[in-house]
């Protein structure tokens, strides 16, 4: 009776030493703490949507069964209340998504990683056919294939209603100059993801997005995914805003129809949720069916290794992106987050798995503009490191470069357009005295000025053409527009008003005639 007596006090002790121990990670997971938790992710939303003059966010914190928290604050393009069933676009929170239908066929054994593009492919000729051969899939899909970022405006963002398949596209790529040999380099850049789009086709002989519903969407339960134009307009998607000259309007509109792979994929805050509880499951459905295999989840979190003779920066061979995901980079606590962000004209959104925990956050915004990525940005990043249990960032996330930008090539505008009223004054009024080496100088200085925006024209149509300019940058390149033509008008009239000078000699001349200057006694 003493040894089982014993035996009991023993257990209760046990049990009571362990409650003690186990009190603080209890504590962690109190639906009160919880619920502390979630009030200061809504605040600081709040927060960021306010100083980034966001008209609509839809965020959700998010568990393998779905969400367990999730907010709705401000308008569409259209006026309308946001809501959980709101649509928004997803820019390249798609690529995780692209990837997760490539992975289904490499399972069924149709595609490898390790398949030359040329081999579905045969017209892919980036860098020259030895370069082209030496691509693959893997390549890719981790952004090593030696394409450079830049190469993304020459493929992507086709918002006409007859733009090109990914495979007519492609042959755009034959003049780019490669980073490096395939495997050597990293660069983030859409255009792989349009050439692996241009692949799936040539395996599956149907569209890339038909593809996306059978693979991804329905087994995901992504109900009302958007992955063209036609669901696009079933979704009624209002267009995002963007920032004209720091006031948010609503004029972007508009859909790759053949851009689902690498950014024109979206849906509304039930759909991107529904994606992130299945990479919580693992790639499985709500039923448990497997589509991804624990392989293909591993591979495609794993960070990708350039080859021996390439760097990244010159600190490393890792790349910080796997296969379709970023992995890891931000500081602690999201230090092994696995995670995306992406935009498209007027919209933008952000997907953060926290797999040590089993919650994910995802976060969609209708507001985006190439000069404010990092303030626009900055909103899941914050929300993402409060859910991981640290501290709320007090960072305002400036937009002070696109201010900058924006207003700067507006007073140049404006400068060079009272300079070119005032040069016609100058040529209907007589020339006051002035020396030939003054006027000279003058004339030269106001020729620079007239032409400084047309170099920046010129340096910046080289990267993004004119299209592409006015869907990311539409306020700065319309001013910078405007200040190239009052900058070629304002040459002109200058170098007139130095012929002008030249032929009477200094003289004084009225517009249309001259006055000799008067004959000395």
């Amino acid at each position: 009776m003493r040894i089982r007596l014993r035996r009991a006090v023993a257990s209760t002790f046990a049990l009571l030493l362990c409650l003690l121990l186990c009190a603080p990670a209890a504590s962690a997971t109190d639906p009160s703490r919880r619920s502390e938790r979630f009030a200061a992710i809504d605040a600081y939303v709040r927060d960021r949507m306010e100083a980034t003059r966001t008209p609509g966010i839809s965020y959700a914190v998010v568990g393998p069964d779905g969400p367990v928290h999730r907010r709705p604050w401000g308008t569409d393009g259209r006026g309308r209340r946001v809501g959980a069933g709101t649509p928004f676009l997803w820019g390249s929170v798609a690529k995780p998504i692209a990837a997760t239908g490539v992975m289904t066929l490499v399972q069924d054994g149709r595609l490898s990683l390790e398949d030359r593009v040329v081999d579905h492919l045969p017209a892919f000729r980036f860098g020259g056919a030895a370069h082209a051969s030496g691509v693959t899939v893997r390549h890719l899909l981790n952004q090593t294939s030696g394409l450079p970022e830049s190469a993304t405006f020459d493929v992507a963002d086709c918002l006409d209603a007859d733009c090109p398949r990914p495979a007519e596209r492609i042959g755009d790529l034959d003049e780019v100059r490669p980073l490096g040999p395939p495997g050597t380099a990293y660069a983030y850049t859409s255009a792989n993801y349009v050439v692996l789009a241009a692949v799936v086709e040539s395996v599956t002989g149907r569209p890339f997005a038909d593809h996306l519903r059978r693979s991804v969407f329905e087994p995901a339960g992504m109900r009302g995914a958007i992955a063209d134009q036609a669901s696009a307009r079933k979704r009624n998607l209002a267009p995002g805003h963007q920032l004209l000259w720091g006031i948010p309007a609503a004029i972007a509109g508009g859909v790759d129809n053949h851009g689902a792979a690498y950014g024109y994929t979206g849906g509304d805050l039930n759909d991107l949720a529904a994606f992130a509880s299945f990479q919580l499951r693992s790639g499985r459905t709500a039923d448990g069916d497997t589509v991804l295999t624990p392989d293909s989840v591993r591979l495609m979190r794993e960070e990708g290794r350039l080859r021996p003779t390439g760097t990244r920066n010159g600190t490393g061979v890792g790349t910080g992106y796997g296969l379709g995901w970023r992995v890891g980079g931000p500081d602690a606590p999201l230090d092994d987050a696995i995670w995306h962000t992406g935009a498209t004209p007027g919209y933008s959104a952000m997907l953060f798995l926290l797999p040590k925990r089993n919650i994910a956050l995802v976060l969609e915004q209708n507001l985006y503009g190439l000069l404010q990525d990092g303030a626009v940005m900055q909103v899941g990043f914050g929300a993402a490191r409060i859910l991981a249990g640290g501290e709320t960032p007090t960072g305002d996330g400036s937009a002070s470069g696109y201010y900058a930008t924006v207003w700067g090539t507006t007073a140049l505008a404006a400068t060079l357009i009272l300079a070119v009223g005032r040069s016609f004054l100058l040529l209907r009024r007589p020339l006051p005295p002035a020396s030939a080496q003054r006027r000279t100088t003058l004339t030269a200085l106001w020729c620079l000025a007239g032409a400084l925006p047309w170099i920046g024209l010129t340096l910046i149509v080289g990267q993004m053409g004119p299209g592409q300019l006015m869907n990311w940058v539409p306020d700065t390149f319309i001013a910078l527009c405007v200040a190239a033509l009052a900058g070629a008008m304002t040459i002109v009239l200058r170098l007139a008003l130095a012929i002008r000078s030249s032929r009477t000699g200094g003289g004084r001349t009225n517009f249309g005639r001259t006055t000799a200057p008067p004959m000395p006694p």
